[in-house]
């Protein structure tokens, strides 16, 4: 999760006993070492608010030559799975650039080597327009930023093949307007069932017309499809954790942070605790720091959340937090494992800047996200097979079974058999990360040198 840097937390960091000072090289940068001032930045920032502080190598023994993204890196903790260096620029992650193409994909390798993009989700209604639908495989030929040639690829035993079906795109809107990709109302056995497939907690106001929505349709039960949500926003996360919250979470915990041995004395000495809170509020009452964004109850008893192997940070932290107070059942796989927090430090004296974990999160009864993941109460891997249905169709597998469980029906469950390699073809390989990851990645790990 992504945290403000408010003013607060920097007179904390900044004020702090002169003894937590480490030693550091003297001096100015010479020729020889112009990279000196600021290494002797990053540690001595690293050094009061890096959450594994314990870890850091002796100050005096680090090698301040190196360039400072490689100086940084020398100094993560084993533990750290993380933290980033990235230029000194704002990251906006309601910027919702999530591919440049229109669509988000998976590259996947057959038995024979060949390659091929499988598409997940589709941002661009012009695509759509060309017939192109979740679960095709694809090759994209002459990139040429939203211009480019897309041609149709056919999987049959085991091997890709081309099926000289090529059209020539000119995509002028690529990218998802809202951060939310589709939110629907079912009605099933007498109920009113909200679906929201959200793909990253970026602007609060992208969530206002489905919360209406749901609330003017008296919806009853809510699945909130987080498989292809990275995260983002912590203050975004707990809007939505608010808004679903039944009253009995209202005015109390919604997440507690702990950090290193030196916030935690400074914050024990400003506050009188060595954590610091944040609470539901009451919706009507106050707008509080919500940035007045209105909240609005959903007045529920339970959620179904659905995940993947790529559900990280805030999108765990929703279903963390809100298990101290309802019922929250996971289908899908297990996530990431980001039971812990950042913010921005940077310098205007430099280039670049530091995102260094700094804190980890619980909700209100001491409970985090364990570094293995959220483990799903019934496990169904999304997979990679063809033949994928659109997203909100209410056949569409993850969502067939929620509804599913909400009705009370039989569900044929592969707990016994947990691997994703039962879920789709052996002879099908996936390549690196899906799309939509490396462009959220992106966005923090800017390459610069």
């Amino acid at each position: 999760m992504r945290f403000s840097y408010h003013i607060a937390i920097a007179t904390l960091i900044f004020c702090g006993c002169s003894s937590d000072e480490p030693s550091l090289p003297d001096g100015p940068a010479t020729e020889d070492n112009v990279y000196l001032e600021m290494n002797k930045w990053i540690y001595g920032q690293m050094n009061r608010q890096y959450l594994w502080r314990e870890d850091l190598p002796d100050s005096m023994r680090c090698d301040y030559n190196l360039a400072p993204r490689e100086f940084f890196n020398s100094l993560l903790s084993a533990k750290d799975r993380f933290s980033y260096f990235t230029t000194n620029d704002s990251y906006d992650p309601g910027k919702n650039q999530y591919t440049n193409l229109g669509f988000a994909y998976q590259e996947m390798q057959d038995k024979t080597g060949n390659k091929a993009l499988e598409i997940l989700y589709i941002t661009s209604p012009e695509i759509r327009e060309y017939g192109i639908k979740r679960g095709d495989f694809v090759r994209v030929a002459n990139n040429n930023g939203n211009s480019f040639s897309l041609e149709k690829i056919s999987f049959e035993n085991g091997c890709f093949s081309s099926t000289n079906k090529r059209v020539s795109l000119s995509v002028k809107n690529p990218f998802q307007s809202s951060t939310v990709l589709l939110d629907s109302v079912y009605h099933e056995d007498n109920k009113s069932i909200g679906y929201l497939c959200y793909l990253q907690y970026g602007d609060k106001e992208d969530l206002e017309e489905p919360l209406k929505n749901f609330v003017n349709n008296e919806i009853s039960e809510l699945i909130l499809d987080l498989r292809y949500n990275p995260g983002g926003y912590v203050s975004t996360c707990r809007f939505l954790s608010n808004c679903i919250v039944p009253a009995v979470g209202y005015n109390k915990v919604f997440q507690q942070c702990s950090y290193n041995n030196i916030l935690s004395r400074d914050y024990l000495q400003s506050t009188g605790d060595s954590r610091t809170y944040s609470y539901f509020e009451v919706p009507g009452e106050t707008l509080g720091e919500q940035l007045g964004v209105i909240l609005t109850p959903l007045n529920l008893k339970r959620l179904y959340v659905i995940t993947s192997s790529h559900t990280a940070s805030a999108s765990e932290a929703t279903i963390i937090c809100l298990r101290s107070y309802m019922d929250v059942t996971v289908i899908g796989e297990t996530t990431v494992g980001k039971g812990v927090g950042s913010w921005t430090i940077s310098d205007a004296r430099f280039r670049y800047a530091i995102q260094p974990i700094t804190m980890r999160y619980y909700n209100a009864d001491g409970y985090s996200t364990p570094d293995t993941g959220i483990e799903p109460d019934i496990y169904a891997a999304d997979g990679y097979l063809t033949g994928k249905l659109e997203i909100g169709d209410k056949n569409e597998r993850l969502l067939k079974i929620a509804l599913a469980h909400i009705k009370g029906e039989a569900l044929q469950s592969n707990l016994a058999t947990r691997s994703p390699n039962i879920e789709m073809d052996n002879s099908l390989t996936p390549i690196g990360e899906p799309s939509y990851v490396t462009e959220f990645n992106n966005k923090h790990y800017n390459e610069s040198n």
